[in-house]
């Protein structure tokens, strides 16, 4: 037993030593040191002269805000109709239809799409099913998701776009663009 404690003590002394010849005993992370210290002294010199000139502003209207707030409002009203503008590739509107709500990205689902499996080898963060029984992505996978739907205003008709340049607005514009619309049932 003694002699594996004598062991145990010779390599943790020859640890310290090669770790000791291995530093730079030369003051270079004195030298680093006090470098960063001196840039960190500038930068809040600079800042509190930067400061003095330019004050931070104390904000009493919030517009930003107040536009995220109606934003929100008025995603959240029923029965309100969003034209929708599709662009060809030249920017020139093809036409419109008119949605029940914006479009709404076909990558958003109502459930998590990943689940936490606690196995053998520790929690691993798994791909779940989406609630139409399929799943989607996994192993970590990410991209742009490009397609897009939508519910027709008038007939209720499901519209899916993908690779498409659109924007919307709440009301119709003024702008040379024909409806597109659903061929009635």
């Amino acid at each position: 037993m003694r002699g594996v404690t004598v062991g145990v003590v010779l390599i943790a002394i020859a640890s310290l030593a090669l770790g000791a010849t291995a530093c730079d005993t030369g003051g270079t992370n004195e030298k680093y040191q006090d470098q960063r210290k001196s840039a960190v002294k500038e930068r809040a010199t600079t800042f509190s002269r930067a400061e003095s000139i330019a004050p931070t502003p104390k904000t009493v209207n919030f517009p930003l805000r107040k536009a995220l707030v109606e934003f929100t409002e008025r995603q959240d009203l029923l029965n309100h109709p969003w034209f929708v503008y599709i662009l060809a590739d030249t920017g020139n509107i093809i036409g419109y239809y008119v949605a029940r709500t914006v479009p709404v990205n076909a990558c958003n689902f109502l459930s998590s799409t990943e689940v936490v499996d606690s196995g053998e080898s520790g929690k691993v963060v798994l791909t779940a099913p989406s609630l139409d029984g399929i799943f989607y992505g996994g192993a970590g996978a990410s991209s742009g998701c490009d397609a897009w739907f939508f519910f027709d205003s008038a007939t209720n008709a499901l519209i899916q776009i993908r690779g498409v340049n659109f924007f919307t607005s709440d009301q119709p514009l003024r702008v040379n663009a024909d409806p597109i619309r659903v061929k009635g049932k």
